[in-house]
C-alpha cells in the first residue's frame, strides 16, 4: 500500500484523512500532511503520530502517493514544488477543482495521475467521486485510487476526462441543488402553517428519507414516483403544476448551465 502525502488539509482534505482513519484503510501514522495553517484536526492528527509539516520543501524524495487538496489559486506553485519530490511510480491523485490533467502533468510531469470530483457530502461520507487518470496509471493504482475515494462514499471511474466536467453539474453542484429544494419544502411548509421548527424538520427528515429509500429500493425514481402518485390525488395536483411549468427541464437547463460554465472556466469547448 503507497504512503498518502495529503498536500492542504482544509475541509475536503481533512474530509478524506478522516474517512481512510475511519474505514480502516490507513492509519494516522501512516500520513504525512502538509498544511501552513495550523487547525484543530491537524493537531489532533499529529498526536496521533501523523507527520506534520508546513512546507512541501520538508518533504523526502520518492513520494509514493501524493493526495492534492488545495485550492486552485495556489495550484500551481504547489505542484512545481511537488514535481521535485515525485518518481514515475508516484500516484498523484488531484481533488483540485477545475484543474485539467495536462496542467498537473506539465507541473509534475512523468508521473500516474488521477483527477477527481467530490462533492460537500464527503465530509460524512456519503460523497460521490467521479475520477479519471492518465496513461501512466497502472491497473494497481486504479485500485488503489477507487478504495482510497470510495471511502469517503461512492466512487466510479470514467475514461473521458470531459466527464469530469458533467459531473461537476451534476454531483459537484447537485448538493446545493437538493439543499434547494429543502429550502422550497421548508418555505412551502411555512406557508402551510407550520412553525420554523417544524418546517426544517419536514423538509429535513423528507429528503433524508427519500433518499434512504431510494438508494435502498430496486426501483427506479419513476417507479417509486408513480408509487407515491395516485390517480386524482394530492402529489398528482402538484406534479400537474410542476409538468405545466416545465420544471424538470428548467432543471436540466441548469445542469447543462453548469456543464458550460465547467467547461468554460477549465478553457475548453463547448459541446453541442
Amino acid at each position: 500500500m503507497k504512503k498518502p502525502v495529503v498536500v492542504g488539509c482544509g475541509n475536503m482534505g481533512s474530509a478524506i484523512i478522516e474517512a481512510l482513519l475511519q474505514q480502516g484503510v490507513y492509519d494516522a501514522q501512516t500520513f504525512t500532511i502538509v498544511e501552513k495553517q495550523q487547525n484543530p484536526y491537524i493537531d489532533k492528527l499529529a498526536t496521533q503520530k501523523a507527520v506534520v509539516l508546513d512546507e512541501i520543501d520538508k518533504l523526502p524524495s520518492n513520494l509514493e502517493l501524493v493526495i492534492l487538496a488545495v485550492k486552485p489559486q495556489d495550484s500551481a506553485s504547489v505542484m512545481k514544488q511537488v514535481g521535485s519530490k515525485v518518481s514515475a511510480d508516484t500516484l498523484v491523485i488531484s481533488i483540485m477543482a477545475g484543474i485539467s490533467i495536462a496542467e498537473i502533468d506539465s507541473l509534475i510531469p512523468g508521473v500516474q495521475i488521477i483527477r477527481c470530483m467530490p462533492n460537500t457530502p464527503c465530509s460524512i461520507q456519503q460523497g460521490m467521486i467521479v475520477y479519471c487518470g492518465n496513461s501512466r496509471v497502472s491497473e494497481d493504482s486504479f485500485e488503489l485510487a477507487q478504495q482510497v475515494l470510495s471511502a469517503t462514499g461512492r466512487a466510479f471511474q470514467v475514461t473521458d476526462e470531459i466527464m469530469i466536467d458533467a459531473a461537476t453539474a451534476i454531483s459537484g453542484s447537485g448538493p446545493a441543488y437538493v439543499f434547494f429544494l429543502a429550502e422550497a419544502l421548508k418555505e412551502g411548509a411555512t406557508r402551510l402553517g407550520f412553525n420554523a421548527e417544524q418546517s426544517e424538520m419536514l423538509a429535513t427528515q423528507t429528503l433524508l428519507g427519500s433518499a434512504m429509500l431510494l438508494n435502498q429500493s430496486p426501483n427506479s425514481p419513476e417507479e417509486l414516483r408513480r408509487k407515491v402518485t395516485s390517480p386524482g390525488g394530492t402529489t398528482e395536483a402538484a406534479l400537474k403544476t410542476f409538468a405545466e411549468q416545465q420544471v424538470k427541464e428548467k432543471l436540466i437547463q441548469g445542469f447543462k448551465a453548469s456543464y458550460d460554465r465547467s467547461l468554460e472556466l477549465g478553457g475548453k469547448k463547448f459541446t453541442p
